[in-house]
């Protein structure tokens, strides 16, 4: 049977104190006098290491999960043992299938991690479900998350259905780097996120090397054609 997550509680090994006014969320400035007194007597937020696991398959969550530093890495996990990333949650993001199990009571369908030192601020269930019932900055937020994981998530179907691995691990490289010229990550880590081996990943950058559209380092990789990428990618 599942029990409520204490991942993202009081007994996670991690600092969690009364969050101030959360300027990572806009949106939230919106909210009458009353429901912002409410909000900021029940927030709380809680600082992780990287990588730490905050929520297990079977969890029910204990409200909503509003990132301000660093991200939520969300992820299943095939029948063979590999993961697979569905998503993150960057910074002034929140976590669908976190919401959507908390309105509907549900218990959690995936695995979540952190990425990087992460903060995040906890909106316990009822709360944010009172505020939900009357604040429309609430709903539009809300619904703004629901669009936009599930076009992610579409194109994640789509992606892996029909694409080769070269074109998914281009498409992962451009979406991390975020416009940088590099970053920081390893076999393993790509690995991990597209639900493959770590020998199938190093063929893959060996030859995306050789043609001359990255350079590997340990632990780095660097774009060197990133327009090329992005054709691989389509």
């Amino acid at each position: 049977m599942a029990t409520v997550s204490a991942r993202l509680g009081p007994r996670y090994p991690g600092s969690m104190t009364t969050s101030p006014p959360l300027e990572r969320f806009p949106s939230l400035a919106e909210l009458s006098a009353e429901s912002r007194r409410l909000l900021d007597g029940a927030v709380k937020r809680i600082a992780c290491p990287h990588g730490a696991p905050l929520v297990a398959r079977g969890d029910l969550v204990a409200g909503a999960y509003l990132v301000e530093k660093g991200a939520l890495r969300v992820y299943y996990v095939s029948a063979e043992g590999r993961e697979g990333t569905l998503y993150w949650v960057e910074p002034g993001q929140s976590c669908i299938l976190a919401l959507n199990c908390m309105f509907s009571r549900l218990a959690y369908p995936a695995w979540v991690e952190s990425e990087g030192e992460t903060e995040v601020a906890i909106v316990p269930g009822d709360v944010y479900r009172r505020l939900f019932a009357v604040e429309p900055a609430v709903q539009a937020f809300t619904f703004e998350v629901l669009s936009g994981r599930l076009f992610e998530l579409m194109a994640l179907i789509e992606e892996t259905a029909s694409q080769g691995l070269e074109a998914r691990v281009a498409g992962f490289l451009l979406r991390r780097s975020k416009g940088a010229a590099a970053i920081a990550v390893t076999q393993d880590q790509i690995a991990r996120h597209l639900a493959t081996s770590r020998e199938v990943v190093s063929r893959v950058l060996r030859g995306l090397a050789a043609r001359r559209l990255i350079a590997t380092a340990q632990g780095r990789v660097v774009l060197l054609d990133p327009a090329a990428l992005a054709g691989l990618a389509e």
